[in-house]
């Protein structure tokens, strides 16, 4: 038995395989913060599953919300560390692999399915690779697969970078994050949490991410100009991440929050937004175009991308 683990600011999503075989097993997904730390959240998870587990767990697969140092991480979102040593320890594995989650992202893509992705936008592609991967969540993440055999994978923590306004409600949006405290990065304008900041900065009311996409869904026209204003945003975001790494092989986008404005993404007063982020600058249209996007559909594609990278492991 095998356990595999995508460890979100959110969620945590824990799962077991047995052989490296694709059947997940009793799958489980956890409110990150209702647990001190990462410890706690498997052994709570081991208690609930004891009765179906017919053999000793000897490896743990776990991807984790940031960086990943020395066999330690930091889940920058949650103020956790976790030490692979610490795991073998407290629970008896044999093995503990730690993995930054967009590099387990990336490695879904061996396992995706046609039907889950959205072709968001096409392009006359001419090569595979390198493929780029951004999530959506509680943070900002990104990553790139520069190889599928064997998989080579570029994580970053390129969420964190500072974001470079150009209009001037962006500026003073700025000022607004800068007096609240925050940090004045990418993560802060179109992750999850981005979707309140921006929320609270137009109409000084508190919403949570969550009741914004609803009431956009049903056509509020304050929670709207919060989404059409972060699609803008996030599409300058994947035309920056396009210039500096040139994926001929696509951009793939990921997340809850991507899931959440899905529909306004493949509509088309909302895709207009999009792409009005995306064709910002003019001089490298010609280039942008070229592009292809996707939105990547699989409810658990983190997990998906824990056993490829298993698999290419072990």
């Amino acid at each position: 038995m095998i356990l595999l683990g995508d460890i979100g600011g959110t969620n945590c999503r824990l799962v077991l395989i047995k052989d490296k075989k694709k059947k997940f097993i009793a799958l489980k997904v956890y409110k990150s913060r209702l647990f001190k730390n990462l410890y706690e959240v498997i052994e709570n998870y081991l208690k609930e599953i004891s009765n179906l587990i017919e053999e000793k767990i000897k490896i743990a697969v776990l991807a984790v919300a940031g960086p990943v140092l020395n066999k330690e991480a930091y889940l920058t979102n949650l103020n956790w560390k976790v030490s692979s040593e610490e795991l073998k320890k407290k629970f008896d594995f044999k093995k503990v692999l730690l993995f930054n989650d967009l590099e387990a992202l990336v490695g879904c893509i061996d396992f995706l399915k046609k039907e889950e992705l959205i072709l968001l936008k096409s392009g006359p592609t001419f090569r595979k690779f390198p493929k780029s991967f951004l999530a959506l969540g509680t943070g900002l993440g990104e990553a790139t697969l520069i190889k599928k055999r064997p998989l080579i994978i570029l994580p970053t923590e390129a969420g964190h970078t500072f974001f470079s306004p150009l209009k001037e409600e962006e500026w003073n949006f700025l000022k607004f994050l800068e007096e609240k405290g925050e940090e004045l990065s990418w993560e802060k304008v179109i992750s999850g949490k981005a979707l309140s900041l921006w929320y609270e900065f137009f109409y000084k009311e508190k919403k949570s991410p969550e009741e914004i996409t609803f009431l956009a869904k049903n056509g509020d026209s304050s929670s709207l100009k919060v989404v059409f204003k972060v699609l803008e945003l996030i599409g300058r975001k994947i035309s920056q991440t396009a210039l500096s790494s040139l994926p001929w092989g696509g951009i793939y986008l990921a997340g809850g929050v991507i899931l959440g404005i899905k529909n306004f993404l493949i509509d088309k007063e909302g895709y207009s937004f999009f792409q009005r982020g995306f064709l910002e600058n003019f001089k490298m249209k010609y280039l942008l175009e070229r592009f292809p996007v996707y939105v990547i559909t699989h409810p658990f594609p983190g997990l998906l991308g824990v056993l490829s990278i298993l698999r290419n492991r072990l």
